[in-house]
């Protein structure tokens, strides 16, 4: 299924199911389909997002992908994720990268608190990347790029010629990126002709605009944005940062 306008979904309206041994999985959006009219099937660079959540005293499978790069993003929890023979603690709004043939797990193993995180997924003709472990707190936070929006440059492409981060990894996404938004601001209306997106409500609510429609977002929505659809959003009256993610 190919989308011209942007479609916004949100993960708890997913179908969910139980994969790699323990972890609960709604899958958000997933890659479009000739023979799926499904709207969340949608996307056409990115190769799936979805919302992992795994209960205390379970860990997932080890597991590698031979033809995809992949990162989490650890929405809530404190856990470990091991990758090749490391384990490296995690916790909320840490972000793991694992290059292709990577094995790679979750750990919850040591608490009885839910760890929850989102996991984006893209196809990858070539190789050449190497493992990244961070925190967007560890981030330098930018102003002015898009509006009133403050932006964490997270992960960006190795083909990037002016990087604006020190993790210079990913073989096929553009970038990963957190940004915010204070109340009664707003970040630029632009588009993009080049690139889809993906936006990911983290916390608050507000308006987001997409070719001239108003729509309301929170917690949890996610935004698909195909190339050449102009969007913006805005902190109308959340009285705090309107956070989220972008995927590009």
């Amino acid at each position: 299924m190919s989308l011209k306008e942007a479609i916004i979904v949100n993960w708890r309206d997913s179908k969910t199911y139980v994969g790699h041994e323990n972890a609960i999985v709604w899958p958000i959006l997933s890659a479009s389909s000739d023979d799926n009219s499904d709207i969340s099937c949608c996307l056409q660079h990115i190769g799936g997002f979805a919302r992992h959540s795994m209960q205390g005293r379970k860990n997932s499978d080890s597991h590698a992908h031979t033809n995809a790069e992949q990162y989490y993003y650890i929405l809530s929890g404190e856990g470990e994720v091991v990758i090749g023979d490391e384990r490296h603690k995690v916790r909320e709004g840490s972000v793991t990268y694992f290059p292709p043939n990577t094995p790679h797990q979750y750990l919850n193993e040591n608490t009885d608190t839910w760890a929850e995180h989102l996991i984006i997924t893209f196809a990858v003709e070539r190789h050449g990347s190497s493992q990244r472990i961070l925190n967007w707190r560890d981030a330098t936070p930018t102003f002015g790029v898009h509006g009133d929006a403050v932006t964490w440059h997270l992960l960006e492409s190795v083909d990037e010629t002016e990087p604006s981060t020190n993790q210079p990894c990913l073989l096929t996404s553009y970038y990963l990126a957190r940004q915010a938004v204070i109340r009664g601001k707003a970040s630029d209306y632009h588009v993009h002709d080049d690139k889809e997106q993906v936006y990911y409500i983290l916390e608050g609510h507000g308006l987001v605009i997409t070719d001239g429609l108003v729509r309301r977002v929170s917690e949890g929505d996610t935004i698909y944005l195909p190339r050449g659809v102009g969007h913006q959003i805005i902190n109308e009256d959340y009285d705090g940062w309107l956070s989220y993610l972008v995927v590009s």
